[in-house]
């Protein structure tokens, strides 16, 4: 109990020194200030933004990370590397860089000296790398998807194409309700933008022994569906992140017993440590 509230206390000293934004203490823009909003901060002090898993999006506060009852506990974001909201197609990245640019070809694929004979193998799996554009960008645990993942959302999510807000994309819902939106962004290459609108391309972390270093795998769907494919590295394509983050009860009442009070902040902390 005593390691606890240390722990409270010390992460407190540290986010203050930090001079990290605490939006005036309403940590979920509810209006109100109370344990809900202890609760948050401690979890986001610990875990990082966005640590906090929802069904859907409770606000537009993104990124969220959204649970869609996966058996790995993988949990997917709301939203894209570099997008501002769900139906934001955000940038484009070739496979292991992460920063955008103009053109995708084999002449600006910095991992590549203008021919494919020449391209590097950045590994089998680059999640979690200095190549993975989701960690990178968005850090703490946040990585690109992996192939297993990306097999996991098929086999246990449903997929449905649709419009949400006037963007065209797909929807991926859980059997625990849970459910995300990936714009269908299309892809960028040496043609220019192409399928926005009718297809989506993103990446996973995985390169094919037999396609290395030429190709890597992606997420790929349509109107008629949705499978792991693959790419050339160069092209641009989106990313949406993953994370194995806990699951925390957005309300703060973490022991159920119809109170919000420090118990409830001891338990957040107790599991996030424990497990």
């Amino acid at each position: 109990m005593k390691k606890l509230f240390f722990t409270i206390a010390l992460t407190l000293c540290t986010f203050t020194a930090n001079a990290q934004p605490i939006s005036n203490g309403d940590m979920n823009h509810d209006g109100d200030k109370n344990i809900t909003d202890v609760i948050i901060l401690v979890d986001q002090i610990l875990n990082g933004a966005g640590a906090t898993a929802y069904l859907t999006c409770p606000d537009d506060h993104h990124p969220h990370m959204i649970d869609l009852g996966l058996p790995s506990g993988t949990k997917w974001a709301c939203c894209n590397v570099a997008a501002d909201k769900p139906t934001a197609y955000g940038d484009y990245y070739a496979w292991g860089e992460t920063e955008k640019k103009s053109t995708y070809d084999l002449s600006t694929y910095i991992y590549c000296n203008g021919d494919w004979s020449t391209c590097q193998n950045l590994g089998e799996d680059i999640a979690g790398t200095e190549y993975d554009v989701a960690h990178v960008k968005w850090g703490g645990s946040w990585k690109m998807p992996t192939e297993e993942q990306q097999m996991e959302l098929e086999n246990n999510c449903t997929y449905e194409w649709t419009t949400v807000k006037g963007v065209k994309g797909g929807k991926f819902k859980g059997k625990n309700g849970g459910s995300i939106f990936l714009p269908a962004a299309g892809r960028r290459n040496e043609s220019g933008l192409e399928d926005a609108g009718s297809a989506g391309y993103y990446w996973l972390s995985i390169q094919p022994i037999w396609g290395a270093p030429v190709l890597a795998e992606c997420l790929y769907f349509d109107p008629g569906e949705q499978a792991s494919s693959s790419g050339y590295c160069t092209d641009g394509q989106s990313v949406r992140p993953v994370t194995s983050g806990q699951t925390v009860d957005p309300n703060g009442d973490m022991n159920n017993d119809g109170e919000k009070n420090i118990t409830d902040v001891i338990i957040l902390v107790d599991q996030i440590l424990n497990g």
